[in-house]
């Protein structure tokens, strides 16, 4: 993760703390109203780097954000919370044409610290990191002083500094521990397994000390190749665990062969491809390629496409503000994208899938699983449709419908029946455990195999298909529906 984006996350872990509470909707709406033109001002210190190369400017911003935030908190006026926004984003706008210069006069010194980081300076080599980033700030904030030349000289000290943590990582991080690893690789007889990989690993790892000590400045290239020693080192281990059991006859060829094929197939399955191994691996490769490629694309296209409406929309609210008109349908569209995003917070990314269907929200529980030709509901997946609860209730005024849906794999009746009886196991089971919930608000819809989001062809297609959605429908969307 980038520097920018970690301080951002401290920051707003700081916010957080500062708050102490959890908003209302109400304050929530409020601070979006308040705090959109600060936000996007800080969005963009934090891209220019603004907190390292004009750290002065940037906590006397960070001071003024947090006054606001303490203000909503406890109810201040508008007019208090308003001055003190606007002097966080002037004083970050102050720091972002602050970094402008910094970048031209501390240049060596930003190089520096920047191959520094790249080599986990801060892990590996934290005394010397931090010296350098405590002179690095006192170079920052005399140059936001105006002491041009006392920033000069500080700067440098900084580069030193932070050329000395580099190479500090780069040794304690790579050559250090690749001799470990290879000193361990041999005492393992690795290189009766893997002995090709495991002297390529020593032959970098030779080559990387000799760079080290032909130009103790220029660490590019022996970063590079002490990386690449470790990572053949930790190959030929890998290597050597998986061939010992095929020479010591535990494991045949051919076992050996399947097992190798598997990741494959899996990644071919993942892309709703059926991988045919039977003449190799060129045509299932080029296929997946091939699956990827058009994800780009249409991954490229929809960016584009969001991109227009967020463009509309901004020329829409401008006219809006252009003709006093108060927008109460943006109003009504952050307000459900702020619940979308709630809803997508509650569960791990191994529980569920999160959708929007227009005005609807699906909520896909893929960690819910049922026995093959069972409906019953195990009790390890309560926690689950615990969280699936909670996300029917950030949307109270609605109409829920449980979807069960199935694979292509046995008779059409048949799925249809299963998948009924799973849709109403789960109707059943939400209206136990939520008595605030109207029956007449839950409906279970049995759709079998008719509606595929994936190939039937491949186990992990057939995987995707057996599950059941739950859709949470607006109410005068349904009232609409029902008129039509």
């Amino acid at each position: 993760m980038s520097i920018y984006f970690r301080q951002f996350g401290r920051l707003a872990a700081i916010l957080l703390l500062t708050t102490g509470v959890t908003v209302a909707a109400a304050q929530d709406d409020l601070r979006d109203t308040l705090f959109t033109q600060t936000d996007e001002a800080l969005k963009a210190a934090n891209d220019a780097r603004a907190n390292i190369l004009a750290p002065k400017s940037y906590a006397e911003a960070a001071k003024s954000y947090r006054s606001a935030e303490d203000k909503l908190q406890r109810g201040r006026s508008i007019d208090s919370i308003k001055s003190d926004l606007d002097d966080a984003a002037k004083a970050l706008r102050h720091a972002v044409d602050a970094t402008r210069l910094a970048n031209v006069t501390l240049t060596s010194a930003i190089q520096a610290r920047d191959d520094a980081e790249a080599a986990n300076a801060e892990s590996f080599a934290a005394a010397q990191w931090r010296e350098a980033e405590e002179k690095f700030a006192s170079a920052a904030r005399r140059l936001e002083d105006g002491n041009v030349n006392s920033a000069k000289s500080r700067a440098r000290d900084a580069e030193e500094l932070f050329r000395n943590a580099e190479l500090g990582a780069i040794k304690a991080n790579y050559l250090d521990e690749t001799r470990r690893l290879i000193k361990q690789a041999k005492e393992t007889r690795v290189d009766r397994y893997a002995p090709k990989t495991l002297a390529k690993a020593e032959a970098l790892l030779n080559q990387a000390e000799s760079a080290l000590t032909t130009d103790r400045y220029d660490t590019d290239e022996p970063r590079s190749l002490a990386r690449q020693a470790k990572y053949e080192v930790k190959h030929a281990m890998y290597l050597a665990r998986e061939l010992k059991p095929v020479r010591d006859r535990d494991v045949s060829l051919e076992e050996f062969a399947l097992a190798n094929e598997a990741p494959i197939v899996s990644i071919a399955g993942s892309l709703d491809l059926v991988a045919e191994l039977d003449e190799g691996f060129d045509a299932p490769t080029k296929a997946i390629i091939g699956r990827v490629e058009e994800l780009q694309k249409e991954s490229y296209e929809l960016s584009e496409r969001r991109s227009q409406i967020f463009t509309l929309e901004d020329e829409l609210q401008r006219l809006e503000k252009e003709l006093g008109i108060q927008s109460n349908r943006l109003a009504a569209q952050e307000a459900q994208r702020r619940k979308f995003r709630q809803i997508e917070s509650t569960f791990n990314t191994d529980e569920a899938q999160i959708l929007t269907q227009g005005q609807n929200i699906l909520i896909r529980p893929i960690g819910l699983v049922f026995a093959s030709g069972s409906a019953q509901i195990e009790t390890e997946y309560f926690s689950l449709l615990r969280k699936v609860q909670d996300a029917i209730r950030v949307f109270p005024d609605s109409h829920i419908v449980v979807e069960g849906h199935t694979d292509s794999f046995g008779g059409d009746a048949t799925n249809l029946v299963l998948s009924q009886a799973r849709a109403e196991a789960v109707r059943k089971y939400l209206l136990a455990n939520m008595r605030d919930l109207p029956a007449t608000d839950v409906e279970s819809v049995g759709y079998g195999e008719s509606r595929p989001v994936a190939n039937n062809e491949t186990v992990e297609g057939r995987a995707k298909n057996r599950r059941i959605d739950v859709v949470i429908r607006p109410k005068t969307s349904v009232q609409t529906a029902n008129t039509n």
